[in-house]
């Protein structure tokens, strides 16, 4: 090989070994960044910045085996709270103690109540201190209701404590009828009897300090429920009253509007309110699919002139000392004949009941008697207390 040939190979022999040198100052940093990757791959658990976060879903601690450690104790993990009112919130407080030897730390995990926890120092527990979880819960519906918490600690043996509360859901106050007493339509002027209850399967005890109501023909008698009543309640009651009530009997047919007031010594149910309401209709009741008894109006609607109809209706009364019957009929139109039908009477019975047939006879004239041309009936009777029927009549004759 010639001088200059030499010269040439160990000068780029020399850049090479230049080069190499200058790379390997590099690797050192590409080492540093690879392994900050394989770091940001794995990252250690770290200690929870925000104390007062709402909870964590995992873990924030890091659980190390080494050195003196913190040890978490609870003093119970399930409380039975029992009954409790609807829309009532409970409470109660779990004591986690700490009988190790290094500070415990705790944060709030997935809850299915509102849960606080107090008592820490600088957000942890020292060695030998104890600290309150605090729950609070609200269930929104009657019946058994269970809800729990995950605590979060920094104890390697014990990284997640569970607690939990247990009971159920009672509306306070139980009261039948919830919206008062609807008698109906009242027949006879007899007095009439009603009944009710309220009872209560969370409180313990509470008084009837008085009831009022809205007039003097209502009266109403409060009575304790006696033990083997409380025992078979389907209301799971442990106390409470029947309502004994009597509406004086009323004679002369309308609207009855009362109100009975209960007046209690809770501080939360004062009182109670329950209307009343009935209906005298008279001595008479009269049903049928074409009858409105607020008219009264019976309406026919469309009869065929050649074919002809009869209708029946259902009359109810009490009995006399004779049978019922029509002195005299007359109607409008005047083609319209109406009999009375004896079904079941007799002096024994509260009510008598009569069958009432109106028909447009075959080959009637036609036409039209309705609202502006009303037509009607007028029975006069041999009952005392229903001397006159006066009943309005459409019908459609075509």
């Amino acid at each position: 090989m010639k001088p200059l040939q030499l010269i040439a190979v160990l000068a780029t022999l020399l850049v090479c070994m230049a080069g190499v040198a200058w790379l390997s100052r590099g690797v050192p940093e590409l080492n540093s960044l690879s392994n900050a990757r394989e770091t940001e791959k794995q990252p250690e658990p770290a200690e929870p910045e925000d104390p007062d976060k709402e909870h964590y879903d995992k873990n924030p601690f890091t659980l190390s085996k080494t050195g003196d450690q913190p040890r978490a104790e609870l003093v119970e993990t399930n409380f039975e709270f029992g009954r409790m009112g609807l829309g009532k919130v409970g409470k109660h407080d779990f004591i986690v103690k700490n009988t190790g030897l290094a500070p415990l730390k705790i944060a709030r995990g997935p809850t299915q109540c509102k849960c606080t926890v107090s008592g820490l120092k600088d957000q942890q527990v020292p060695p030998g201190g104890e600290a309150a979880i605090h729950l609070a819960w609200e269930p929104k519906t009657d019946g058994p209701f269970a809800q729990t918490a995950t605590i979060w600690t920094n104890d390697p043996e014990n990284p997640t404590l569970t607690i939990g509360v247990e009971g159920e859901m009672f509306r306070e106050i139980s009261l039948q009828p919830s919206e008062g007493w609807k008698l109906g339509n009242l027949t006879t002027s007899n007095p009439t009897p009603f009944m009710g209850i309220i009872e209560s399967p969370v409180f313990e005890k509470f008084n009837i300090t008085s009831v009022e109501t809205s007039s003097d023909r209502v009266k109403v008698e409060a009575i304790a429920l006696t033990q083997e009543e409380i025992e078979a309640s389907p209301a799971h009651a442990r106390c409470g009253f029947h309502l004994k009530g009597e509406l004086a009997g009323i004679s002369e047919p309308g609207k009855v509007n009362e109100m009975v007031t209960i007046h209690t010594d809770l501080e939360e149910y004062p009182e109670f309110e329950l209307p009343l309401t009935a209906t005298r209709v008279g001595a008479i009741t009269i049903i049928g699919p074409n009858w409105f008894a607020g008219g009264p109006l019976l309406d026919l609607k469309k009869v065929s002139a050649k074919e002809g109809k009869e209708f029946k209706l259902t009359v109810m009364l009490p009995p006399t000392q004779e049978e019922f019957k029509f002195t005299s009929v007359s109607s409008n139109p005047n083609f319209v004949k109406v009999r009375l039908q004896p079904e079941k009477t007799g002096k024994e019975l509260s009510q008598e009941r009569y069958s009432m047939f109106v028909s447009i006879p075959p080959g009637s004239p036609k036409g039209v008697w309705g609202a502006g041309r009303e037509g009607r009936l007028l029975i006069q009777t041999n009952h005392p207390q229903v001397p006159e029927l006066d009943i309005k009549l459409h019908v459609d004759v075509e």
